[in-house]
């Protein structure tokens, strides 16, 4: 959907149908959800309900990232006794949604193609969906699926609406504010991974801050365990002899600045005789970054691994992970790295910068500066007693700060406060309706 379009259709949302029926009054004047409950607001009766919640996320499709690993270890971890967890993709349910289903969770499939589809109709497979299943809490992810999902809830009244943002806005595009703005009316809860995304997301779509809520992501620490010694792990990916070993796991778009650390390389390759580079991910930018390495004269020291499920002996294998990203919201990637105990290099941007204490549990620098990066990485090059420490250091803080457990019960109890609330359930009392 173009940006002109888009906002011609945002400036008629007041007057225009959003569906046929019943629904065709409806207007912004009935989003705004006033008796829904506001963040710090005292938690609502503890009652519970007599059935499995029904939870369902939405996403555009699922490839290897971070937002949708992410949604699979929510899927994957939540209490299966308590909650009742599917999975709608508007397009393809890729790879990550596609391991979900062989492990025989519910992953629809909606068959649209975003680019080509117009936003109604969009909305109305949406709608459709919803109707069907009556999720007690819909949980959407990204700028597409929380469009279509919100505006596919408009009227339905569901317990509980929900909208991640997963990103800072570094590219503020109006069209999308004026969106986000108006269906900050019609969520009960925008959760964001970071303080950064949480002021971006207040600053540019004006979400009121009591619908904002900072939810640090959470990482499996256990999933980072390695089952393989460093030698063994270097021997597989063919490394033995490499004196030095730097990995980045990202997918390749512009935002991860791989580009930055491969224009680092020169320097470092004239102080380390044997050093090699393993970029895991794919993307866009994945021609242009391997023409980028022929023109420097890489091809022995940068190996492009594609999309990988085996991060925790990739880890092993490395001596120092680096995160060049030219904006974050909060990188799940470069917390895996700090849970395996890796010592990081990072940007200072956003996310990282609040997981990342320079000089304590990694090394900060500048973003877009490939000179920086050099110097970080040849310092810890040159001290290996620090890699051991930042290392060390970076896995107390994922424990202590972002673990799945943590993250997973501030969830289940979010999604509980929400059914409460929307069902006005008080005393630990429901209606025999609710409890069928």
């Amino acid at each position: 959907m173009s940006g002109r379009a888009a906002g011609n259709l945002a400036a008629r949302i007041p007057l225009a149908p959003l569906a046929a029926g019943k629904d065709r009054e409806l207007t912004i004047a009935v989003w705004r959800k006033r008796n829904r409950p506001l963040a710090g607001q005292v938690p609502a009766p503890s009652g519970l309900p007599a059935r499995r919640l029904k939870v369902l996320h939405l996403l555009a499709t699922m490839p290897v990232g971070g937002a949708e690993d992410l949604v699979a270890a929510i899927v994957q971890g939540l209490d299966p006794q308590r909650f009742a967890i599917s999975v709608a993709t508007l397009g393809p349910p890729g790879p990550v949604g596609q391991e979900l289903r062989a492990r025989g969770y519910e992953v629809a499939s909606l068959g649209l193609d975003i680019k080509r589809t117009s936003t109604w109709r969009l909305v109305a497979a949406v709608r459709r969906r919803l109707k069907a299943g009556r999720p007690d809490i819909l949980h959407t992810h990204l700028y597409h699926p929380n469009l279509y999902g919100r505006l596919g809830a408009l009227g339905l009244d569901l317990p509980g609406v929900v909208a991640a943002v997963h990103n800072s806005y570094t590219r503020v595009k109006f069209h999308r504010r004026m969106w986000n703005f108006l269906l900050g009316w019609a969520t009960d809860r925008v959760l964001v991974g970071s303080a950064q995304v949480w002021a971006d997301v207040r600053r540019y779509d004006g979400v009121p801050a009591s619908r904002l809520l900072l939810m640090p992501y959470g990482i499996p620490l256990a999933e980072l365990t390695p089952r393989l010694s460093r030698q063994e792990a270097r021997e597989r990916l063919g490394l033995s002899g490499a004196d030095l070993v730097l990995g980045a796991v990202g997918r390749l778009e512009e935002q991860k600045g791989h580009g930055y650390l491969l224009a680092a390389l020169p320097a470092l390759q004239k102080q380390i005789s044997d050093l090699v580079v393993l970029i895991v991910g794919e993307g866009r930018e994945e021609e242009k970054l391997k023409r980028q390495v022929r023109e420097l004269k890489l091809a022995n020291t940068v190996r492009f691994l594609g999309t990988r499920r085996d991060l925790p002996e990739i880890f092993r294998a490395l001596d120092i992970f680096v995160h060049p990203s030219l904006w974050e919201g909060l990188p799940l990637a470069l917390l895996k790295a700090m849970g395996a105990g890796l010592p990081v290099v990072a940007t200072r941007v956003s996310g990282s910068q609040e997981a990342i204490e320079d000089g304590v549990n990694g090394c900060l620098v500048a973003p877009g500066d490939p000179e920086a990066l050099a110097r970080a990485i040849l310092e810890l090059h040159r001290h290996p007693e620090a890699r051991q420490r930042l290392g060390e250091a970076a896995r107390r803080t994922v424990a202590a700060r972002y673990s799945i457990e943590a993250m997973l019960q501030k969830l289940e109890e979010l999604y509980l406060d929400l059914w409460r609330r929307g069902n006005r359930i008080e005393g630990g009392w429901a209606p025999k309706s609710l409890r069928d």
